[in-house]
């Protein structure tokens, strides 16, 4: 629970588990009551978290406010060391309305009080199949194979090309936070996609290349591209690196998620 402008916000989710839930909150202008009906926020599961606090970012300008989730590893695939946080910025439309958005990066301004999220989630297609790019079966796993799968808008298929500098981005997951890289740091024809915790070496960076929207992704370390095992269609195929031939299963095309 906290209070902005006289309003008081008390923000909730039901409980299963180690699950997240869809959030939910109501507002009152006292802490008594009467309080609204349970309105929702966020997406189905806020993210793949839990609400943990709501910290007030007080400033120069405004006092803006920092949603802080738990994202507990045993619903994700994980064990419990393998939880995080999940920090977002919540907005206020209207007095007693509260929206919340995702966002790969944010940024904190205590001198202003300014939260801002930064950066694009985006699916990537290929082009033979027209399926997505996809973490298997939304592991948040060291480790975890990256494979091709029908596009379904779905949070596990949504990537972040986050610049990394010399014309480099690593390219991370939205579901599990953690980086696309070749397997064990292979150079070789056919070793796996899989996803690690980032750790912002050239082992984790790719460079991007071609017109348009529709691009070639090369492995940094390697200089191979993200491939699709045998020009296969079917879901489930992994993703590889293969030497770059410029073939329809190594152009991907980039869409605003």
């Amino acid at each position: 629970m906290f209070k902005r402008n006289g309003v008081y916000f008390l923000l909730t989710s039901g409980a299963t588990g180690w699950a997240p839930n869809q959030q939910k909150y109501a507002t009152a202008t006292s802490v008594t009551g009467t309080w609204s009906d349970l309105k929702d926020i966020g997406d189905r599961n806020a993210y793949g978290s839990q609400t943990a606090y709501v910290l007030p970012v007080q400033g120069t300008s405004r006092t803006s406010y920092l949603y802080m989730g738990d994202r507990w590893g045993n619903s994700m695939g994980g064990t419990v060391h393998d939880s995080r946080y999940v920090w977002l910025p919540l907005k206020f439309p209207t007095k007693t309305t509260m929206t919340m958005d995702y966002h790969p990066q944010i940024t904190i301004d205590t001198a202003t009080g300014t939260v801002r999220g930064l950066g694009t989630w985006e699916t990537l297609t290929a082009s033979h199949s027209g399926k997505c790019a996809d973490v298997a079966d939304r592991s948040t796993a060291d480790g975890a194979a990256l494979v091709q799968w029908g596009c379904a808008n779905a949070v596990n298929q949504q990537f972040w090309l986050k610049a990394a500098g010399n014309g480099r981005v690593q390219i991370v997951a939205r579901y599990s936070g953690k980086c696309l890289a070749v397997r064990d740091g292979s150079t070789a024809d056919g070793a796996a996609i899989v996803q690690y915790a980032c750790d912002g070496t050239a082992a984790q960076q790719w460079r991007v290349t071609g017109s348009g929207n529709t691009v070639q992704l090369a492995a940094v370390r390697s200089g191979k591209c993200l491939d699709v095992t045998n020009t296969s269609t079917s879901d489930g195929t992994p993703l590889i690196q293969w030497s770059c031939n410029g073939g329809a299963n190594q152009n991907w095309l980039r869409t605003a998620a």
